[in-house]
């Protein structure tokens, strides 16, 4: 079996137990069987006792993850650590896109991916080192409302997903740095010309990337807003949509009746979340607070004045 063959049965097993806790040892080669029909690189041969042993030992020690053997209920099972748990399922994002597009040449009539592909990934591995090593890092930007590229020197602290984009978080350094000592976000897209330096910088344990963004809808933070509560209420329609894809990790649903889905969130009213409360404004009434329902709407009323001159 090719070495894709043996990473696609790892992440098949991750998920059957991840989906299946405490799966004898025959169930789940049983359903590894089943499971692998839908690789065509995967060999037609009986998956045995010995190579899903081999396979659990193997996920162990070289992916790093916990899976575990009850005796009282003769089954495996994977312990729930949050960190491990949030690994995971980072991972088996990837075994369902696998799955679902593990598409040929014969396939791309009905199999359509995105053509549009994020721009600025190349950056990804040599940014984790970077970070994993505290190294600086050195590139040149362009920012979207200018079209001169500046070359900046930062300290790297961590990468953060928004809206299909990939962001660097790090701190400027260097001279008539604004809002120095600061973590600011770079799109990663408009990163050229990246250089990883030698030398080495000391982080400074008071800065929490991930503690700022919490509050955060999107990668943008400031420190100057507070956190606030937002009530939100929706069509059915737009409540499905927000009901599959939550805004932010602390929706929670107040009203889900058929004939209105509300929420409340408790974040930061940033300019990503005012966007996003805009894209869906056709099936929103923002409730609270009284100064986000003044400006969505006097941006909405502008929008309006602006496309019908």
């Amino acid at each position: 079996m090719s070495k894709q063959g043996y990473i696609q049965r790892y992440l098949l097993i991750i998920r059957l137990i991840r989906n299946n806790r405490y799966i004898s040892l025959p169930e789940l080669i049983r359903e590894v069987e089943d499971g692998l029909v839908y690789f065509d690189d995967t060999e037609d041969i009986g998956i045995s006792r010995r190579t899903i042993l081999r396979d659990l030992k193997e996920i162990r020690s070289v992916m790093g993850i916990s899976i575990e053997y009850s005796r009282s209920e003769n089954g495996y099972y994977i312990p729930d650590d949050e960190d491990q748990i949030s690994d995971i399922e980072r991972i088996l994002e990837q075994y369902d896109l696998i799955t679902s597009l593990h598409a040929r040449e014969e396939l791309s009539s009905i199999v359509f991916p995105e053509r549009r592909k994020p721009r600025g990934t190349e950056h990804l591995s040599p940014l984790i080192h970077a970070i994993k090593r505290s190294l600086v890092v050195e590139f040149s930007y362009v920012k979207f409302n200018n079209a001169v590229s500046r070359v900046r020197s930062v300290m790297p602290y961590a990468l953060k997903e928004g809206r299909g984009r990939w962001y660097l978080l790090a701190i400027e350094i260097g001279e008539n740095v604004r809002h120095a000592g600061e973590i600011k976000s770079w799109g990663l897209d408009r990163i050229k010309d990246l250089n990883v330096t030698k030398n080495r910088f000391t982080r400074n344990p008071a800065i929490d990337p991930e503690k700022e963004f919490r509050d955060v809808v999107g990668v943008y933070s400031n420190n100057d807003l507070p956190v606030e509560e937002v009530i939100l209420s929706f069509s059915p329609k737009g409540g499905r949509y927000n009901e599959a894809f939550p805004l932010h990790e602390s929706q929670e649903t107040l009203v889900d009746d058929g004939k209105e889905f509300r929420i409340r969130l408790k974040v930061k009213i940033t300019y990503d979340f005012k966007q996003e409360l805009l894209s869906q404004s056709d099936d929103l009434v923002v409730i609270a607070p009284e100064h986000l329902r003044k400006e969505i709407w006097k941006i909405l009323i502008y929008n309006h004045l602006t496309i019908c001159k």
